[in-house]
C-alpha cells in the first residue's frame, strides 16, 4: 500500500509536471512524424551504466533505419564514454551541475535549438515518467518528440507509444519507442565492441558492487570468492567506487584472487572482454558484459529478471532474495564459462 507521504509527493509532482507543460510545450496539432529526418536526437539523462547499454539496440536500429540521418545522444557525463567507444555522437549533461551553474543549462539548450532536431526521443525509464527528459526534450523546440504514454502526463510528447507490458526486456521496450516509423528494424540483443580486446583467459570474474537493495553482503561475497578459488580458476575482482574498492582488497586480502585496478569505461570493456565468464550483482557491468558476449551469472535480490537480465548465450540469473546460496551460484559459473 502506498504511503500517504508518498501519494502527496505524486499528486505534487504531477501538479508540477502540468505547470510545466503548460510553460514549455508549445502545440503543434499538425505536427507529423518525419518520414526520413536529417537530425535525430535520443535523450536518457539519468546516470546509469546499464541504462545506456540497454538503450543500444535502440540506436542501432535508428542507424540502420535512417542511415543518412545525423544522429546524437544525450546523456550523463557519468558514462558517456560507453557510447562514444562505440562510435555515437554524445552531448554530455551534468545535471546537478547545471543546477549549480544554470549558464551551463542555458548554453545547453542554446546548442539543442540550434542543431534544429527533426525528431526527438525521450528513451527515460518506460514505466515512469521522468520529467527531466521530457523538459529537455520540450525545450529542443522539435515539433516532433517521441515518448512512453505514461499515465497523467499527457500532452508533453507530440508522438508516443503504448507503456509495454512489465514483464518487457527493459532494452525491448526501449527499442519500441522507434516502432512508430514503417520498416522499424527487427529488436535483437544489445551488444558492445571492445576497443582492444583481450584474448579469453583461463579466468573468470566477480564484481562486487550494486546499488541499494540489490548488493550482497561481504559474508556471501566472501563465501562464493572462496567457493570459485576452490574450483582451479583464476578470479578477478572488479570494483567500482570507494566502497567496493575496500570490499574488493578485503576478497584478496583473504583469497589467492586478483584484483582488478581503477578503470576507465573503455579499459572496463577491454578487460572483460576475455573473461570466461562473470558472477555478478545486477549492476552496470553486468549489462556491458552480457553486451560483450560474456556468460554472466546475473545474483538478483529484487524479483525483476524477466526485465533486466542479460541476454548473452550462456548466462543465467538466480533470484536469491535473501543472499544465502553462494555455493549455487558458483557451480553456475564454473558450469557456463566461454572454452578458452
Amino acid at each position: 500500500m502506498t504511503s500517504p507521504l508518498k501519494r502527496i509527493e505524486r499528486a505534487g509532482r504531477v501538479r508540477s509536471a502540468a505547470f510545466l507543460r503548460k510553460l514549455l510545450v508549445k502545440e503543434h496539432p499538425s505536427a507529423e512524424l518525419p518520414e526520413h529526418p536529417r537530425r535525430i536526437l535520443v535523450i536518457r539523462p539519468d546516470s546509469r551504466l546499464g541504462n545506456l547499454v540497454l538503450m543500444e539496440p535502440l540506436l542501432r536500429s535508428l542507424r540502420r533505419r535512417f542511415p543518412m540521418s545525423s544522429l546524437d545522444v544525450l546523456a550523463s557525463h557519468v558514462f558517456l564514454e560507453l557510447l562514444e567507444s562505440q562510435g555515437y555522437s554524445v552531448i554530455g549533461a551534468d545535471k546537478k551541475g547545471q543546477i549549480a551553474r544554470p549558464w551551463k543549462f542555458r548554453a545547453l539548450v542554446r546548442r539543442l535549438r540550434a542543431a534544429r532536431y527533426d525528431a526527438v526521443i525521450d528513451a527515460s525509464h518506460p514505466h515512469s515518467f521522468s520529467l527531466s527528459g521530457a523538459v529537455t526534450a520540450a525545450l529542443t523546440g522539435s515539433a516532433c518528440r517521441i515518448g512512453t504514454a505514461v499515465g497523467r502526463y499527457d500532452g508533453w510528447y507530440s508522438h508516443t507509444v503504448p507503456v509495454p507490458p512489465v514483464s518487457a526486456h527493459e532494452s525491448v521496450a526501449l527499442h519500441g519507442l522507434g516502432a512508430l516509423w514503417e520498416g522499424w528494424p527487427a529488436w535483437s540483443r544489445p551488444v558492445l565492441t571492445a576497443g582492444t580486446p583481450l584474448a579469453v583467459r583461463d579466468c573468470v570474474g566477480l564484481h562486487v558492487g550494486a546499488s541499494g537493495r540489490k548488493a550482497f553482503p561481504f559474508e556471501y561475497l566472501d563465501t562464493l570468492t572462496g567457493l570459485l578459488c576452490g574450483g582451479g580458476t583464476t578470479v578477478e575482482v572488479y570494483w567500482g567506487g570507494e566502497g567496493e574498492r575496500w570490499i574488493a582488497e578485503r576478497l584478496c586480502a583473504a583469497h589467492p584472487v586478483r584484483m582488478m585496478p581503477s578503470m576507465t569505461v573503455s579499459g572496463l570493456l577491454d578487460a572483460m572482454s576475455g573473461l570466461r565468464g562473470l558472477v555478478t550483482a545486477d549492476n552496470g557491468p553486468m549489462h556491458a558484459a552480457s553486451a560483450l558476449g560474456v556468460p554472466v551469472v546475473a545474483l538478483f535480490r529484487v524479483d525483476n529478471a524477466s526485465r533486466f537480465a542479460p541476454l548473452s548465450e550462456g548466462s543465467r540469473v538466480l533470484f536469491d532474495p535473501e543472499a544465502d546460496h553462494p555455493g549455487e551460484a558458483a557451480r553456475h559459473l564454473l558450469e557456463t564459462t566461454r572454452e578458452v
